[in-house]
């Protein structure tokens, strides 16, 4: 199994010359968000992929609300920030303190907790009001501790 670099983006504002780098999971959310897309477990990256860059333009800019945003694919190359290196699996960037804790990883804080729980990091749940990933919140009761999805954004279960 060869492991695929992460899809990056590059997002501007024509209006207002925001720019920053989205990754896979990023250009999900404001998928989501926009209409464009419905929150679902098994999504296909290639196919967020391609509707992110189609509907770009749908989207608003988080600087000025406004709908004037382009999206291109940064190739990989071209990630060399000074002190900062992405995560392998999502492109997010990661911590300077997860990095000074642990030099030489190449996963993010959310992915490494995903490996280490036993889950597929490619079955992550999304939540169906605003699109983010769903996150685990320990629930005990009679003395037994089950994990239960919530949203870190909207709270919902």
């Amino acid at each position: 199994m060869s492991i695929q670099p992460p899809i990056l983006f590059e997002v501007r504002c024509t209006h207002c010359r925001f720019f920053e780098l989205w990754g896979l999971e990023r250009a999900l959310r404001e998928l989501v968000q926009a209409g464009r897309y419905r929150a679902r477990a098994d999504f296909d990256p290639e196919m967020i992929r391609e509707l992110f860059l189609i509907h770009t333009d749908k989207i608003d800019c988080p600087e000025c609300d406004q709908k004037t945003l382009t999206a291109c694919i940064t190739p990989p190359d071209v990630w060399s920030w000074a002190e900062e290196t992405c995560c392998e699996q999502c492109g997010r960037i990661i911590s300077s303190e997860r990095l000074a804790a642990v030099p030489d990883t190449t996963l993010c804080l959310p992915c490494q907790m995903a490996i280490e729980c036993g889950k597929p990091l490619d079955e992550a749940q999304y939540c169906p009001r605003c699109g983010e990933i769903m996150g685990l919140k320990p629930v005990s009761q009679s003395g037994i501790t089950r994990y239960e999805p919530v949203c870190p954004n909207c709270r919902r279960r």
